[in-house]
């Protein structure tokens, strides 16, 4: 497994920013200084941004700020064509753009909404659906129109009431390389394992930690226990089996991790502040169905 670690991205006083399609995922658990934009194309699964977790399918879009570590993980096999893309990707920094030019009146919206996006937003909604069609039409222009349409792409998300702030206000991580290899090799192990029994001691023995170091170390690290984030795994790996299957509800509590039905209700209500039949019937009924951000309840850790 590559080592995770800072990630250079070669914009800075040469370039306003990169633009790219990338055919795979990036599982990687990795920051860098620069902001990204990310639309995915094509999979499920969950992503990861800070002590975010959101469910990944076609259109999901997601901007994630400056050194907040992240890794986008697909329930899917990777099908490696290199004609289908998973995900097209915008990277920059205030830096890129010019901080002068930032601090002009005319650019005052888009200033202000860049220091906002700090810890990240996840977007929903008619603006995925605007900024999808900015971000592919991207791929048949010249270098200066790409720039145009970055700035009309962020006075866009600038405008937008249609998103979710990721990373919280607490979220503090450690940068360092060894902290977030230990990370990411915790996340890999979770994500393997997720439908089956976890304990404390197992997950801290793949990372040689004491389970009460392991407690304190995932909690900085993530902003959550080890029970919150596997229930939040698993609850997200149930919404896409309810929206894509036909299985019942009781099946599917039991296929991602859950021991009894009552436990796997009361999660998912929790987190989704509607039961998981209402779901499935707000999923069925509505074409254009996002699982959009609700103000959440109690959590049970």
């Amino acid at each position: 497994m590559a080592r995770p670690k800072l990630e250079l991205v070669p914009t800075g006083a040469s370039r306003a920013l990169i633009y790219k399609f990338d055919r795979d995922l990036w599982p990687v658990y990795h920051y860098h200084p620069e902001i990204d934009i990310l639309l995915i194309l094509k999979n499920h699964g969950e992503f990861i941004s800070g002590d975010y977790i959101g469910r990944l399918e076609p259109g999901t879009l997601i901007m994630n700020g400056p050194n907040i570590p992240h890794a986008l993980h697909t329930s899917e096999a990777e099908e490696r064509e290199w004609d289908r893309p998973a995900v097209a990707v915008i990277q920059f920094s205030r830096k890129s753009l010019g901080e002068d030019l930032l601090a002009k009146v005319e650019m005052q919206e888009i200033h202000h909404f860049l220091e906002d996006a700090r810890n990240g937003f996840e977007f929903f909604g008619k603006t995925r659906i605007a900024a999808k069609k900015i971000m592919l039409s991207m791929a048949d222009l010249s270098e200066l129109e790409r720039v145009i349409e970055l700035f009309k792409l962020l006075h866009l998300l600038a405008k937008s009431p249609e998103r979710q702030e990721m990373a919280s206000a607490a979220y503090s991580p450690s940068l360092r390389d060894r902290d977030i290899n230990r990370i990411d090799t915790i996340i890999r192990y979770l994500q393997a394992h997720k439908s089956e029994t976890i304990t404390l001691e197992q997950v801290a023995a793949v990372v040689h930690m004491s389970p009460k170091s392991f407690c304190r170390f995932f909690k900085t690290n993530t902003g959550k226990t080890l029970i919150q984030y596997v229930n939040e795994l698993r609850i997200g790996e149930a919404c896409e089996k309810l929206m894509q299957t036909d299985q019942a509800i009781i099946e599917i509590a039991f296929d991602v991790g859950f021991n009894n039905l009552s436990n796997f209700n009361r999660r998912f209500k929790a987190l989704k502040n509607r039961s998981p039949r209402e779901f499935r019937k707000l999923a069925r009924h509505n074409p254009d169905f996002q699982d959009l951000p609700l103000p959440a309840q109690k959590t049970f850790a």
